[in-house]
């Protein structure tokens, strides 16, 4: 037997029987006020119970889910920055292994930017190792060393004042240089 369902019958019941003598005083004949207090105190005790019960059961309380985090993503170009920063920072000795990198990395993009330009692949790499890909001095010296006699003197003093090594300069430069290539590509 559950006692809940008893306990919800005899309630509903009650209210019921109370609604009919509200509507209908005559069906209230008979009533004592001994049966009054009898129902009273069965409606005291089904409340007592049902306080009883909710009190020494476990409650099984529903958990919020765990709000998603956002992923972290690196930001596009952060592994570049981080190689820029590298290059040139920790004097002569160090950084090679960042330059290659870097200058693998630019060499392979501005093949790709240069071919997309309407150049053939060999005519790319022959333009980038002449410097004649462009008319930035600093940018044509990352490519071409042989062009970074080119840069105009003030140029250079300007550059030398400004305690930003050469090699991070002129990737710095490649990477204006070849972006401009491809935003004109871009507005075609």
């Amino acid at each position: 037997m559950n006692w809940r369902r008893l306990g919800v019958g005899v309630g509903v019941g009650c209210v019921l029987a109370g609604l009919a003598v509200v509507v209908a005083p005559s069906l209230a004949v008979g009533v004592t006020p001994s049966l009054l207090t009898l129902v009273g105190v069965v409606a005291g005790l089904a409340g007592a119970a049902a306080v009883y019960e909710r009190a020494t059961t476990d409650e099984q309380r529903i958990e919020p889910p765990t709000p998603e985090r956002p992923l972290s993503v690196p930001t596009p170009g952060a592994e570049l920055d981080r190689q820029l920063d590298a290059l040139g920072s920790r004097g002569r000795r160090f950084g090679i292994g960042e330059r290659r990198s870097v200058r693998d990395r630019l060499d392979e993009l501005a093949v790709a930017v240069l071919v997309r330009d309407g150049e053939s692949e060999t005519t790319a790499r022959e333009r980038l190792a002449a410097g004649t890909w462009t008319d930035d001095p600093h940018a044509a010296a990352f490519f071409a060393e042989a062009h970074a006699s080119d840069v105009p003197l003030e140029e250079r003093l300007r550059a030398a004042f400004s305690g930003e090594p050469s090699p991070r300069r002129r990737a710095r430069h490649a990477i204006d240089a070849l972006a401009r290539i491809a935003d004109r590509e871009h507005d075609r």
